[in-house]
């Protein structure tokens, strides 16, 4: 056979690899469209199967208060008690600022006049005028002195319990009897100044 030399067959390496490529890339976002139509479409069915009539019951409470507070007539009352009777809340706001110009201190009839101060007017908690009354003569469970663990106090003496102490002991445990040995509770009133146990 004659005629012109031929050149020699070689292999395309980089078109191969750039058509493989781009097929992988064309079935993965092939793969991913598919899969967002498919939850597209079935989000819904999925919600309401999941979801579906969980709020019947508080929509239809909502409607049953909006009703209640949109009506006019009697509220239920106890026996022997006199009857009230229920407007609709537009109209019970504006009779609530109407008295409340004439007398602002009786805008709950049924709870009487509220002109009398409960609490002091100061910035803050709120502190009542009036100290609660203590309990004197509850008989503490303190000894009454620094011996002899467990023994209550006299009867009527109201003394109260003493406080925490705010800085260390130097070893002794909370009321000021000693950690370990002593013959005194824990809780016991016994002097700050009584003399450690074994011990540094």
């Amino acid at each position: 056979m004659s005629g012109p030399k031929r050149n020699p067959d070689s292999l395309n390496t980089i078109g191969i690899v750039v058509v493989g490529i781009c097929g992988a890339v064309l079935v993965y976002v092939t793969i991913v469209a598919l899969q967002a139509f498919y939850m597209n479409d079935t989000s819904d069915i999925q919600t309401m199967a999941d979801y579906g009539g969980t709020d019947a019951q508080a929509r239809s409470l909502r409607a049953a208060q909006v009703q209640h507070i949109t009506d006019y007539g009697a509220n239920p009352t106890a026996e022997g008690k006199a009857a009230t009777y229920r407007v609709n809340i537009d109209d019970a706001m504006k009779l609530v600022v109407d008295a409340a110009k004439v007398d602002p201190s009786n805008l709950v009839p049924t709870q009487g006049r509220a002109d009398k101060a409960t609490i002091k007017p100061v910035f803050g908690r709120p502190q009542p005028l009036t100290a609660p009354a203590d309990g004197a003569g509850a008989g503490s469970a303190a000894p009454a002195d620094g011996a002899g663990a467990g023994s209550a106090a006299p009867a009527g003496a109201g003394s109260a319990a003493p406080a925490a102490p705010q800085t260390p002991t130097g070893g002794q445990a909370q009321g000021g009897s000693p950690a370990t040995g002593g013959g005194t509770g824990s809780g016991g009133t016994g002097s700050a100044n009584q003399p450690k146990a074994n011990g540094p």
